[in-house]
């Protein structure tokens, strides 16, 4: 018996279907922070720097520490020189 249409195949004509296109995905993000630091301190231009080391002076022996480990009249400080300073 021949059906409603006539076919070379013995089974219906194949389907195609439309070509698949996926999903376009947009993903939000935050875009970096950043945090800016503070300077770190200068001192002003003329300012004076008042050295941390002192060299210490026995007025009795007259010489520094350590050349001298104690000294009778009281230790005083004084600003470290080069050699050859007066």
């Amino acid at each position: 018996m021949i059906g409603p249409y006539w076919s070379p195949w013995p089974y219906p004509p194949p389907y195609y279907y439309p070509p698949y296109n996926p999903p376009v995905v947009v993903e939000r993000y935050n875009p970096p922070v950043y945090i800016e630091q503070p300077a770190p301190a200068q001192p002003a231009p003329n300012a004076v720097v008042t050295p941390v080391n002192y060299w210490y002076y026995c007025g009795a022996s007259k010489a520094y520490y350590p050349y001298v480990q104690e000294c009778p009249g009281g230790w005083q400080k004084v600003l470290p020189q080069p050699p050859g300073q007066p």
